[in-house]
């Protein structure tokens, strides 16, 4: 009952926070810097790699890499904030090139730290309720912690977790709630470092037109 539910929980807010991000495309920053075709598919690439590799540090850096893993939300919040809806592609890319390196880091990512990234980035759409941008990114990493312990049987999760009690699932929503505050405040971040550059590019490029009209005319 336990697997359902955390599954239905998983699949309904995963579905719903794509639906937010397609009908908020417009308050979310820059998508139309990305209309070339081109431009998307090698941005999108690079950040789904970029996801993958800091997601399978662990495997390659057993220390250092530990560290790094939870990282691997960051390139999922920033691609929210340049593609909106268009992030799905750039998940499920980062979730294959997973599988073909480690399947429980796969796993791990496409149930917990992938969609906390995706939901973490509703933080910056203000016309979102309240609510919604509080509970989902918990609630979703909630339902992922739930599935990998006791669905998929992850060792590493289920060795923390234990057994399944009142007291056990307390702890998990407190800890979801903790981190996904963390990455919705690396959310607002991201979100201001992009405005600031992308507005920064915009006024440059303005003035190299100036100065080319203002040669033109000389």
């Amino acid at each position: 009952m336990l697997n359902f539910l955390s599954l239905g929980g998983y699949l309904g807010l995963l579905f719903s926070v794509f639906i937010l991000f397609r009908r908020n495309r417009d308050r979310l920053i820059i998508t139309g810097k990305f209309q070339n075709y081109n431009k998307w598919i090698t941005t999108a690439s690079l950040l789904a790699a970029l996801a993958a590799l800091l997601h399978a540090a662990p495997i390659y850096l057993p220390v250092i890499g530990m560290a790094l893993s939870p990282l691997s939300s960051i390139p999922m919040i920033i691609g929210v904030l340049l593609f909106a809806d268009g992030a799905l592609a750039m998940f499920l890319a980062a979730t294959a090139l997973l599988f073909f390196i480690n399947v429980e880091e796969a796993l791990i990512f496409l149930l917990a730290t992938g969609p906390l990234g995706l939901a973490s980035a509703l933080t910056v759409i203000p016309n979102i309720p309240l609510w919604q941008r509080l509970t989902f990114p918990t609630v979703l990493l909630t339902c992922g912690i739930l599935l990998l312990a006791f669905l998929v049987g992850v060792p590493g999760i289920q060795g923390i977790i234990g057994s399944f009690h009142g007291l056990g699932l307390v702890l998990i929503v407190i800890f979801s709630l903790f981190y996904s505050s963390l990455f919705r405040a690396v959310a607002r971040l991201c979100h201001g470092r992009l405005l600031a550059y992308f507005f920064a590019r915009d006024n440059e490029a303005e003035v190299v037109d100036l100065d080319a009209e203002l040669i033109q005319k000389k």
